[in-house]
C-alpha cells in the first residue's frame, strides 16, 4: 500500500524513501546484490525513523522493529515503482527483499546513480557534473526527435563551442540563425565567463530549414542533493539582456538532474523549472535512442562508472 502525501513534509518523506532506494541500489551496484534495507543504515545512525502512533507504548526494541519494517517497506515500494517505470531499462531485479544488479548496455542509469552517491567537489570528481550536462543535452535533444540539435554552453565550455559566453552564444546563433548578440547599453560588449544559468540549448530545427521561429529548449542541470533549490537559476530575463533579439518564439525552460524524483515532487518541480528530466526520464529516453547517441566528445560512461566504484569516496 502506497502512502498518500500532499504537503512539504510528505515531499520530504517520499524523497527520503528515494534516497534509501539509491543507497540500496548503489550497494548492489558495487557488490552485485544488496538487501533492500541496506539503505536504512544512515537512518539508524541518525535516529530519524518516523514513530507511528500504534508503536508509542511498546517496548523500545519493538518500536525499532516496527520502524525498520516501515522504512524497508517504503524502500521496496520505491524500488518497485522504478522497475515499473523503466521496465527492461532498470538494471536491478528484486526478489524476496534482495536487490540484484545486472549491467545495462550503456551504463547510463549506473552513471546517474553514481553521481548521487559521490562527493562531487574532490579532484577528478568535478568533471562528473560536466559530463552529466553534456549527456543531458544530447538526451533532451533526442527526446525532441531527429531534427533537434543540442549545444552545450555551460561553464566550463568546450573549446570548439567557445570559452567565453559571447563566443558560445555566437556558436548558437551560427548553428540556429537566431540569438543575435546585443547586450543592453549598461553591459559589457562581451561576457567572458559564466553561463547565466543556462547549461545547454536545444533547437528543434524548422521542417523547411528556414531558421525563423524555431523552438528552443534551454537547460539547467543540478547534480547536488540541493537540486530542489536550483529551479530558478535559469531566468529568461537574465538571458534576454544580452541579446537583441533573443529568439522569435519564447524559449522553453527545462531542468535535468541525475536524481530519481518522487512523484509528489514532480508537479511542483515542473511548475517552477519547466520541462523536468530526472533519472527515470533520462534513462527512458536513452533506452530508445540510437546506440551512438553519446559518441564523440563525451567521455566513455562505463569508464566513469568504474572510476566512481573503484576510486571516488562515497557520500556519507
Amino acid at each position: 500500500m502506497t502512502t498518500k502525501v500532499t504537503n512539504s513534509y510528505g515531499r520530504h518523506y517520499a524523497q527520503s524513501s528515494s534516497a534509501d532506494a539509491d543507497q540500496a541500489e548503489f550497494l548492489a551496484l558495487k557488490n552485485g546484490a544488496a538487501s533492500v534495507d541496506a539503505g536504512m543504515y544512515d537512518d539508524r545512525l541518525a535516529g530519524t525513523f518516523d514513530d507511528s502512533e500504534a508503536a508509542e507504548n511498546r517496548e523500545r526494541w519493538h518500536r525499532e522493529d516496527l520502524r525498520s519494517d516501515t522504512v524497508a517497506g517504503r524502500t521496496q515500494e520505491e524500488i518497485e515503482r522504478r522497475a515499473a517505470l523503466l521496465g527492461p531499462a532498470y538494471p536491478f531485479t528484486l526478489d524476496q527483499g534482495t536487490l540484484a544488479y545486472s549491467e545495462s548496455p550503456a551504463r547510463l542509469y549506473e552513471f546517474f546513480l553514481c553521481l548521487c552517491n559521490t562527493q562531487l567537489s574532490q579532484g577528478d570528481n568535478a568533471r562528473l557534473p560536466r559530463v552529466f550536462e553534456r549527456v543531458a543535452a544530447r538526451l533532451v535533444a533526442t527526446y525532441f526527435g531527429p531534427r533537434a540539435q543540442s549545444i552545450h554552453v555551460g561553464w566550463p565550455r568546450d573549446v570548439l563551442v567557445g570559452r567565453s559566453f559571447c563566443a558560445a552564444m555566437a556558436t548558437v546563433a551560427q548553428r540556429t540563425g537566431e540569438w543575435t548578440w546585443g547586450p543592453d547599453p549598461d553591459l559589457p560588449s562581451t561576457y567572458h565567463r559564466g553561463d547565466e544559468g543556462c547549461d545547454f540549448v536545444v533547437c528543434l530545427n524548422a521542417a523547411d530549414r528556414r531558421q525563423i521561429g524555431q523552438l528552443f529548449v534551454l537547460g539547467q542541470c543540478a547534480c547536488g542533493n540541493d537540486w530542489h533549490t536550483k529551479f530558478s537559476d535559469l531566468d529568461l530575463a537574465r538571458l534576454r539582456k544580452w541579446f537583441n533579439p533573443l529568439s522569435v518564439v519564447e524559449p522553453v525552460r527545462s531542468f535535468a538532474t541525475p536524481y530519481h524524483v518522487a512523484d509528489v515532487w514532480l508537479r511542483e518541480a515542473s511548475r517552477e523549472s519547466g520541462l523536468f528530466f530526472d533519472r527515470a526520464r533520462l534513462t527512458s529516453i536513452a533506452s530508445a535512442a540510437p546506440q551512438d547517441i553519446l559518441d564523440g566528445e563525451i567521455e566513455p560512461i562505463p569508464d566513469l562508472v568504474e572510476l566512481v566504484l573503484t576510486g571516488i569516496p562515497q557520500t556519507g
